[in-house]
Order: structure tokens, then C-alpha cells, then sequence
């Protein structure tokens, strides 16, 4: 059946996120009609082709939220003028928590599309709990849909406080943890077990061909594709580039992506001498990235917690690894463990140890040319039986998740 549906967002576009990107072109694919409404404007000079294939642009409403203070200050005191009941309900600190402080559900409201949905897809906690409020005010419709996907469970939580989520728990909304890790702590905070459903993001696993395994190359080329942010655990795979040089193994890491941490990375390199070794690229497009999957050996990920509290959820880019035919090393990290089975779809370590990631990568080497294609065998296999984006988008949208 063909239905409307609005995805609330933080930002809009934003290359990290193609998770989200992907239920967004999936149900165009399936026949729906979409509007995306977004907090916030996102970067517009560097997108996933498919934003400007689906023509997703011309179907943003922004809501133009604004950084300062002040500013919101007086676009709540405009909104407040204009709709003044609505207003005052929306500021009910004592029902809807302390969201209201923030004047959010005040400034969304004003920029909600006048129009009925059938489903309402919110993805973060915080823009889940706005919508359970607009939706308790008679301004959004449709069925709620709310996605967890890490930070919103750890680093707002730590700032907000456990009962943050406490109005959107008793509402109709159903919850949507992207893996059984997050589904138990949104338990613990406080949701019913019954609302609560495991969703996976998934990938077009149809895009990703089964590589033939590579034979020894005479230096190893390790490949990391991610934000260049602390949750990723990158200065433990640069740590781990230089144990494997002490131990004979001439290696070079490819990081692939951009992020507030590149400059601090590139000077960590740069005093262990390891210029050579490791290779930032940048932003590449899809293109550009499927041709350092085909020169890779292996793929590394060795997400931590970082010091705010910030977690991975399932990362993306191990399940296009492993749906490719890449081994995988990953860490014993949030809901990592769902994908990654240890010595069976590839290998974890501990957060935090260097040593422990590269002795993996040793490990993995010594294994006969029957083990390495076992594993990523099963590997593939597993990203498609569980976190295939066609058959979640199935789930999703023909049965309301």
C-alpha cells in the first residue's frame, strides 16, 4: 500500500549517515511518497550520489534550529505570538521534560508540513522524543517510529539524565534499538519490553560482489573507512601499523574519511615517523572507495567509548567489508559482537589495545588459505541473512517495523 511518511532528522544530508539515506531511497523504491523534515541543514557540497538521484533535496523541510540561545530565544517569544496556546503547552516542562528548555518542540512545530502521515520514521532518541510531544499536541500524525542508534543512549543520557526519555517511553511510539545491546539498555532506562523492537540499518548487499581473496602481497594493506572521530578507535590502528613493523611485517593503513580529528592523527603519524605507513584520503566518493576495498587485505575498525560517552552502533562499513569478502578485526564494542562473530565471521579484541588488534592481524595471516575463506564466507553470508537493506525495508515499511 502505497503511504506518506515523513523521516525526522537531525541533519540533512550528511554523509555519515547513509544508513539512514538508505531507508529514505528504499522507500521511494518501494513505491512511497516521502518528506524528510531536518533540524538542521547538512553539508550540500560533499553527498551520496543518491541524494541527488532520488532528487531528496527537494523533499527537506528544514527547521533551521539555531546554535545560540538568544536566537532561539526569540523565535520561541515570535512563536509564542503567533500560537500562543500552543505554545504554552509545548513549554509544559512538568509532562514532556526538560526538552521543552531547549524550546525545541516550540521551533519544530512551526515547521512541520501541514499534511497527514501514515508513518512518522524519527531517527536519534532526542528527535523521537519531540515528535512523541508534537504528536501528544495534535501537530504531526501518523505511526512512530523511533531509532536508537548509540549517542543517544550513552552521551545524552549522561548530559540529559536517565529520565530524559521518560515521555516518549509512555507514548505510543514504537522503539527501534539498532541491536540487542541498545534494546537492553533502553530497557534498563526504563521502556517497556514490549515496545521495544530490534531494527538492524543495514546495506544493499546486491552492490557489494564477493571479492576472490587475495594472494600475499609483499606488503600488507590494511584499509579503515570511517569519520575521523574518537569513538573509531583510530590511533590504536595507527599504534598497531607501527607493532607490525617492529615485527618484520611491512604494512601500510589506509584511512579513508574526514573528521574533526584529522589534524591531531596526521601529527600523531607524523611524530612516530610513520608517514609512510599510513595514507589519509579523505573524503572519497563511492567509487574511490570501492577501488581501496579491491587493493585491501584486510579491514580494521577498533571502535572504543570515547570519553564523553559516545558509542558505535553496528558500523556500516564492517558489513560492506564483509559482504565484499574482506576479513574484518574489529573490538569487543556496543552491538559490534551482532555482526562480527569471533574466529567465525572475523575477529574482535579488547578497546583500547593496539597490541591485541595487531596480534590479530598476525593471527588472521598464519591461517591456512581454507580458513581465511571460511570466515569470509560466513561473513557475507551473515550480512545478508541478517542486515540485508531490501528485507529490512520490507519489515520497515510494508509491516509498520
Amino acid at each position: 500500500m502505497h503511504k506518506k511518511v515523513l523521516f525526522f532528522v537531525t541533519e540533512f544530508p550528511t554523509l555519515s549517515e547513509t544508513f539512514i539515506l538508505n531507508q529514505m531511497t528504499g522507500a521511494i523504491d518501494l513505491g512511497h511518497d516521502i518528506t524528510i523534515l531536518a533540524l538542521k541543514k547538512g553539508n550540500t557540497t560533499q553527498m551520496h550520489a543518491d541524494v541527488t538521484a532520488y532528487g531528496l533535496l527537494d523533499k527537506v523541510v528544514y527547521v533551521d534550529l539555531p546554535d545560540q540561545k538568544g536566537k532561539r530565544v526569540w523565535q520561541g517569544i515570535a512563536c509564542g505570538i503567533q500560537h500562543p496556546i500552543r505554545t504554552a503547552r509545548l513549554l509544559n516542562t512538568k509532562k514532556y521534560g526538560r526538552v521543552t528548555k531547549s524550546l525545541q518542540p516550540v521551533l519544530v512545530a512551526q515547521k512541520v508540513p501541514k499534511q497527514a502521515f501514515d508513518l512518522v520514521i524519527a531517527h536519534y532518541g532526542n528527535v523521537g522524543l519531540v515528535a512523541s510531544i508534537l504528536q501528544d499536541q495534535g501537530v504531526l500524525s501518523g505511526r512512530l517510529l523511533t531509532f536508537f542508534h548509540g549517542y543517544d543512549v550513552t552521551r545524552t543520557i549522561k548530559l540529559k539524565g536517565a529520565a530524559f526519555y521518560q515521555f516518549l517511553f509512555s507514548s505510543d511510539t514504537v522503539l527501534l534499538p539498532i541491536s540487542d545491546f541498545w534494546a537492553q539498555r533502553l530497557i534498563h532506562l526504563g521502556a517497556e519490553k514490549e515496545k521495544v523492537h530490534v531494527h538492524h540499518m543495514g546495506i544493499d548487499t546486491q552492490t557489494f560482489q564477493m571479492q576472490t581473496l587475495k594472494a600475499t602481497q609483499p606488503t600488507l594493506q590494511l584499509l579503515l573507512v570511517a569519520r575521523l572521530t574518537e569513538k573509531k578507535g583510530i590511533p590504536d590502528a595507527i599504534h598497531a601499523v607501527q607493532f607490525l613493523q617492529s615485527q618484520g611485517i611491512d604494512t601500510v593503513l589506509h584511512i579513508v574519511g574526514d573528521g574533526e580529528d584529522r589534524v591531531a592523527l596526521e601529527e600523531m603519524v607524523k611524530q612516530l615517523g610513520l608517514q609512510n605507513q599510513v595514507q589519509f584520503h579523505g573524503f572519497l566518493n563511492q567509487a574511490q572507495v570501492k577501488e581501496q576495498f579491491n587493493a585491501s587485505d584486510i579491514f580494521i575498525l577498533p571502535s572504543v567509548v570515547a570519553q564523553d560517552g559516545d558509542m558505535e552502533g553496528i558500523p556500516v562499513s564492517l558489513m560492506e567489508a564483509m559482504a565484499q569478502g574482506k576479513p574484518v578485526i574489529s573490538t569487543i564494542h556496543s552491538g559490534i559482537p551482532e555482526l562480527v562473530i569471533h574466529g567465525e565471521t572475523g575477529f574482535l579484541v579488547p578497546e583500547r589495545d593496539a597490541k591485541a588488534l595487531s596480534q590479530a592481524i598476525i593471527d588472521y595471516l598464519h591461517l591456512t588459505e581454507a580458513q581465511k575463506a571460511e570466515i569470509v564466507t560466513n561473513a557475507r553470508q551473515k550480512v545478508i541473512a541478517e542486515f540485508d537493506i531490501h528485507r529490512l525495508n520490507h519489515v520497515l515499511f510494508q509491516d509498520g517495523a
